[in-house]
């Protein structure tokens, strides 16, 4: 099974997500991955010319076409709240890009599903919502609804598969929506694919 949300090179294969714009050559040369082009909104703020960067996703994504799009999202947590103008203005851009290009956009959300929630009604609404998978998803089931009348699909990694309410939170989650990830730690993968498959072997837990 491929890693569907990652920032290191996986032997699985999987979507190779950027954190910055430099990380864009380095992950676009590695061949077993699909690269995923975008700015962290941790960095949104250090965006210089956001129209510069708009340019700059478009022609990357015509150059790649097996690209998808991302990191992006909001953060709404202490350390970053302070940025979210600027995140804000980077996920329309990554979420206008990738439905533009038809791709799939990579989401990071703390402390925020509502507001992105609401962000993607509004592009669902005047029919300009992309495909979407929210990483590291630790929401509700019943806020994991609301994304899945969208469309969405989740990715989930070792920190949220061994979180208390994993089988409170993944198990209802229908066949083909969710799927595994490392993000940041590759060494976890085969502990994240060995608790991906007992929480869908109905075995999670045992």
């Amino acid at each position: 099974m491929k890693d569907y949300h990652t920032h290191h090179p996986n032997p699985c294969g999987g979507s190779l997500c950027a954190v910055t714009q430099q990380d864009w050559p380095r992950i676009a040369a590695e061949p077993s991955m699909t690269p995923c082009f975008g700015v962290h909104p941790w960095h949104a703020h250090e965006v210089e010319d956001p129209a510069d960067f708009a340019f700059a996703l478009d022609e990357w994504l015509a150059r790649y076409p097996q690209a998808e799009v991302g990191e992006t999202g909001l953060d709404a947590s202490e350390k970053h709240a302070a940025t979210l103008e600027a995140q804000r203005l980077m996920l329309h851009l990554h979420l206008g890009a990738a439905f533009r290009h038809d791709r799939l956009v990579h989401l990071h959300a703390v402390r925020c599903h509502a507001e992105l929630l609401g962000i993607l009604k509004e592009r669902a609404r005047s029919n300009t919502l992309p495909r979407v998978l929210l990483h590291a998803w630790n929401g509700s089931h019943e806020m994991a609804r609301e994304f899945l009348s969208l469309g969405a699909i989740f990715s989930v990694g070792i920190r949220e598969l061994s979180h208390s309410k994993a089988q409170e939170r993944y198990a209802r989650i229908p066949e083909g929506k969710l799927f595994p990830e490392s993000d940041d730690d590759p060494q976890s993968w085969p502990r994240t694919l060995a608790l991906f498959r007992l929480l869908r072997g109905g075995l999670f837990g045992a």
